[in-house]
C-alpha cells in the first residue's frame, strides 16, 4: 500500500496557496486579496483575528463582514491548528530557512542562542496585546504591520521598506531563536490555538504497533513533549492546543502507529487535554494589555498625524478609514486602470492602505473598489455622490485665462458643463458642489506643473 507523504502534500498546498494569491498578476482575479481578506470565486473570506481587531478599533461590524470570518472560523474549528503549516506563508519561509541551516552547516556558527530543537512552548501575550492596542489607538495594529500582509503586497504591489520586517524574521531564526515568531510575536497561532483543542482531527497512536523509537517526537516542531505523553502513556491522541497538523511525526513512523484520526464527539468534550496558560503568562498577558493601554492616543490625532493622501471613492472620513481598512490590497486588484497603489512604510500609518495620485493616474469612477471591500472602509456610492476632492484652476497658470485656447479639463471632465463648466466659452470654471475629485482633470492639463489641481476636503 502507498504511504502518503503528509509533507509532500504540505508543500502543495503551502506553493499553491501562494500562487493562488498571486494570479491577479497573470491577469486572473477569480481570487484577489490577500490571507487578511480575500474574495475567492465570488465568496468574501476574513481573517478572524482581523475582524476582531477591525472591531475594536472601529467599533462598528456589518453583518456580511461578521460572516465571512465566521466561515473561516468554522474550518479552523474542525481542522485545527493547521494554518500555521499549510497554509502561512511565513511558516513556509522559516521552514527554508531550517533546512538551508541543515544544509549549509556554517549557517549554525552565527546563532546567539543555542536552538531547543523540540521546546513546546507558546506565548499567549501577544493575541491581547494587539487586540487592546488596537482598541485604544482605533488602529488594527496588527493588519498594518502584519508580515503575512507585507510578504503577499511586496509581491502584487512592490518592495517597500517595510518588507525589512521578515527580513528581521528570518534573522531571528538564524540567531537560534527556533520560530521566534510564531512562538512570541504572532497573535494569529495564539488565536488558532485557543480553539484547536477543539477539532476533532488528531493525531492518533496505535499502541499496539508503537515501538517507541521516538523519530516522531525528533521530528515534532511543536508538541513533542505531548506526542511523546500520548505514546508513553494509556492516551490514544494527542490532544496538544499547539498541534499544526504537520503530519511530520506520521511520515516519521516507520512502524505506521500514527495516523490522523476523528476523535469521537463525547471524547472531545470530555477531555481536558491542551495547554495550561501558565500564572507567567497570565501576568504577561496583563502586563501587555496595561502597556497597550498606556499607548493609548485618539484615532483623530493619529489620522492626522498620517500624511494626507487621496483615497478611492467611496472611502470614508480618514480616522474611520484608518480603522476599517484591511490592507489586503483587493480594491488595488481589481482597479481596472491601475490608479490605486499600496502605501509603503514612507506613508507612515497608511501602510497597506490605497490611495492615488491624480498626476500619474487618476479615478475613472469605476466604482468597483467599493464592491469588494468587506469592512466597509469603501462604501459603494454612484459617480454624482463621490467626493475625493476639489478642483481648484490656477488662474495666474492656465493657458485660457492667459487668453489662449485650451478646453483639455473641460472635454475630459466625466460630468462635463456639471464639474466643470465654460464661462463665456473660454474659461473653465469649477463647481464644488459637483465636483467629484476623480482627479482627471488635473491628469489631462497640458502644463507641465499642473495649472488645475485636485485639493483634498477638510
Amino acid at each position: 500500500m502507498l504511504k502518503i507523504s503528509w509533507n509532500r502534500c504540505r508543500r502543495i498546498v503551502q506553493v499553491s496557496m501562494i500562487l493562488i494569491f498571486l494570479l491577479p498578476l497573470m491577469g486572473i482575479y477569480q481570487v484577489i486579496g490577500t490571507l487578511s481578506s480575500s474574495r475567492i470565486l465570488g465568496l468574501t473570506l476574513t481573517d478572524p483575528f482581523a475582524f476582531l481587531e477591525i472591531l475594536l478599533a472601529s467599533k462598528a461590524v456589518t453583518i456580511t463582514f461578521l460572516m465571512s470570518a465566521l466561515l473561516i472560523v468554522g474550518i479552523y474549528l474542525f481542522l485545527g491548528k493547521v494554518f500555521c503549516s499549510w497554509i502561512c506563508p511565513i511558516g513556509f519561509l522559516i521552514e527554508g530557512v531550517d533546512a538551508l541551516k541543515k544544509k549549509w552547516k556554517w549557517l549554525t556558527r552565527i546563532q546567539l542562542k543555542k536552538a531547543v530543537t523540540h521546546e513546546q512552548k507558546q506565548y499567549y501575550w501577544a493575541l491581547p496585546f494587539f487586540l487592546v492596542l488596537s482598541l485604544v489607538v482605533g488602529i488594527p495594529i496588527f493588519q498594518t504591520l502584519s508580515p503575512l500582509g507585507i510578504l503577499y503586497r511586496t509581491f502584487l504591489f512592490g518592495l517597500g521598506l517595510e518588507a525589512f520586517l521578515i527580513l528581521m524574521i528570518i534573522l531571528l531564526e538564524l540567531a537560534g531563536y527556533r520560530r521566534g515568531w510564531c512562538r512570541t510575536l504572532c497573535p494569529i497561532g495564539v488565536f488558532y490555538a485557543l480553539g484547536s483543542r477543539w477539532s476533532p482531527i488528531k493525531v492518533r497512536c496505535d499502541t499496539d504497533k508503537c515501538v517507541q523509537c521516538f523519530k516522531c517526537v525528533k521530528a515534532c516542531n511543536y508538541t513533542a513533549e505531548s506526542l511523546k505523553s500520548t505514546i508513553t502513556s494509556t492516551s490514544e491522541f494527542c490532544v496538544s492546543s499547539l498541534c499544526t497538523r504537520c503530519g511530520r511525526c506520521i511520515d516519521s513512523c516507520s512502524s505506521g502507529a500514527l495516523q490522523f484520526s476523528l476523535q469521537p464527539v463525547a471524547d472531545l468534550l470530555s477531555e481536558e487535554g491542551g495547554e495550561k496558560i501558565s500564572r507567567r503568562s497570565v501576568l504577561q498577558g496583563a502586563g501587555m494589555i496595561a502597556l497597550a493601554g498606556l499607548a493609548y492616543k485618539p484615532s483623530q490625532a493619529l489620522a492626522a498625524a498620517a500624511p494626507r493622501v487621496f483615497r478611492p471613492p467611496g472611502a470614508v472620513r480618514d480616522e474611520e478609514f484608518l480603522a476599517k481598512c484591511l490592507r489586503c490590497g483587493k480594491c488595488i486588484e481589481v482597479c481596472p486602470d491601475k490608479t490605486l497603489l499600496s502605501a509603503h512604510l514612507d506613508q507612515g500609518l497608511n501602510l497597506g492602505t490605497p490611495y492615488f495620485i491624480p498626476r500619474r493616474v487618476p479615478c475613472s469612477l469605476c466604482m468597483e473598489c467599493p464592491d469588494v471591500c468587506p469592512s466597509g472602509a469603501l462604501v459603494p456610492l454612484g459617480m454624482r455622490e463621490v467626493k475625493i476632492g476639489i478642483a481648484e484652476i490656477d488662474k495666474n497658470r492656465c493657458y485660457a485665462y492667459q487668453d489662449d485656447v485650451c478646453r483639455s479639463c473641460y472635454n475630459s471632465c466625466p460630468l462635463i458643463d456639471e464639474a466643470i463648466k465654460m464661462e463665456g466659452f473660454q474659461y473653465p470654471v469649477v463647481d464644488p458642489e459637483i465636483c467629484t475629485g476623480c482627479g482627471i482633470c488635473e491628469y489631462v492639463c497640458v502644463m507641465e506643473y499642473p495649472a488645475i489641481q485636485i485639493k483634498r476636503m477638510m
